[in-house]
């Protein structure tokens, strides 16, 4: 396995167990673009780890990760990721999204890091 896709592994995995900590040792520290599924851009890496604090807090929700595409070259890794993400509130109906995400990492020195992260709905 390719040091990018254990990297992309390791992402993938923090995020799975919530993870906070585990996520952020993937993630550019010196910013990150994320694209959220609303459209609302977030440039910093501080601003993206507390969304995702936030989103971890949350103990009714489940994600279900298929790759589509992976690209790598010696500098960029790209994942195409299809989503499934299930939310249960226990005051609301369960919802249910389908995106696609694509992630971007960056070889910097032997260290893959993901600096772009983009959220698209799938319309049904």
């Amino acid at each position: 396995m390719s040091a990018f896709r254990e990297a992309l592994g390791r992402h993938l995995l923090a995020i799975e167990e919530r993870d906070l900590d585990a996520l952020a040792a993937t993630v550019a520290p010196d910013g990150v673009l994320l694209v959220m599924a609303d459209g609302r851009l977030v440039r910093s890496t501080e601003e993206f780890l507390r969304t995702h604090r936030e989103w971890f807090a949350m103990k009714n929700w489940r994600l279900e990760v298929k790759p589509v595409h992976v690209y790598e070259s010696a500098a960029l890794g790209v994942a195409l990721l299809h989503l499934e993400y299930r939310e249960h509130p226990p005051d609301r109906p369960p919802t249910r999204q389908l995106s696609l995400l694509t992630l971007v990492f960056q070889n910097r020195n032997g260290k893959w890091l993901m600096f772009q992260d983009q959220n698209t709905p799938i319309q049904k």
